[in-house]
């Protein structure tokens, strides 16, 4: 019986820009992604008949309403096989919280099964099926730490910057559906406003400081009633000494950045005030599904 243990990093969108509604009913968008080291632990067994997914705690989806198992369901059609497994995913990562932990769990289970059992799904075809997984599973795909994303989220371009930089993130109490904040999106104007990307590019490789001057995220501006938990985080954030923050996808998760561990540590210890929210420390990213996290 083979069994082996892999991880699924999460994600910042440290910018974010809807462009508009496409035919396919996707809408094409402007990021810049970074992976960070709170993630979840993914172990595979070769075991029992079937496909079995369960996830902890209790409360995630399990069996075929798990993305795990729609992932690895669309990989068996592709190579016209079953194979006998039992996936178990150990949940870090909050779920609705804007940081893409499902479609790095599907991404790092697509990886992992084809690798483990070689079945010789081509990188092309493997990134085909992660697509239609998930619009953040394409970045999920890679081993790069960073990388902006255009199209639906499939058009991705490696970042080449070799910073490391810390984040202290704050899940609030509600989830908020990605399905709902698109529609909000729709019901308002798109992002009339020139691409900012290269600029937040620019910012990006220059540092923290000014990647911070640089942060937007367009679902900030449709919030609506959400509004009031998002600034409270970000209001914790704030008068624990951090400069600025950002939320991270459709939220409602917000973070700041740093360049070193101590400014970041002096934040996390000074956050008070947090009731039923979140709070995390977490670095770049820098290794792949196995867990190699170098630098």
């Amino acid at each position: 019986m083979r069994e082996i243990k892999v991880f699924a990093p999460c994600k910042l969108n440290l910018y974010l820009d809807v462009l508009g509604k496409r035919p396919d009913g996707f809408h094409n968008i402007e990021t810049i992604f970074e992976k960070i080291d709170l993630k979840d632990e993914i172990v595979l067994k070769e075991k029992g008949k079937g496909l079995k997914v369960r996830a902890t705690p209790s409360g995630c989806s399990q069996g075929k309403d798990n993305i795990v198992y729609k992932a690895a369901k669309a990989l068996f059609k592709e190579i016209g096989i079953n194979l006998n497994l039992d996936i178990e995913i150990k949940k870090r990562i909050p779920v609705s919280a804007g940081l893409g932990g499902g479609s790095s769990d599907a991404a790092s289970a697509l990886r992992a099964i084809n690798e483990i059992f070689k079945l010789g799904v081509s990188g092309k075809n493997l990134f085909s099926i992660a697509s239609g997984i998930g619009k953040d599973a394409p970045f999920f795909m890679t081993d790069d730490p960073f990388a902006s994303a255009e199209g639906a989220g499939e058009k991705i371009k490696r970042i080449n910057i070799r910073k490391d930089f810390f984040h202290v993130l704050i899940k609030p109490s509600i989830s908020l559906s990605t399905k709902r904040m698109y529609q909000r999106i729709d019901r308002c104007s798109f992002s009339g406003a020139k691409s900012a990307l290269k600029k937040a590019l620019l910012a990006l490789k220059k540092g923290a400081k000014e990647l911070e001057e640089n942060y937007y995220n367009i679902f900030e501006s449709v919030l609506a009633g959400d509004g009031a938990h998002i600034n409270k985080a970000k209001a914790l954030l704030l008068e624990a000494g951090a400069r600025h923050s950002l939320l991270s996808g459709s939220g409602p998760t917000v973070f700041c950045t740093f360049e070193r561990k101590v400014e970041a540590e002096k934040i996390f210890k000074n956050i008070s005030g947090l009731s039923s929210m979140d709070v995390f420390l977490a670095k770049t990213y820098k290794g792949g599904i196995y867990g190699d996290n170098r630098g």
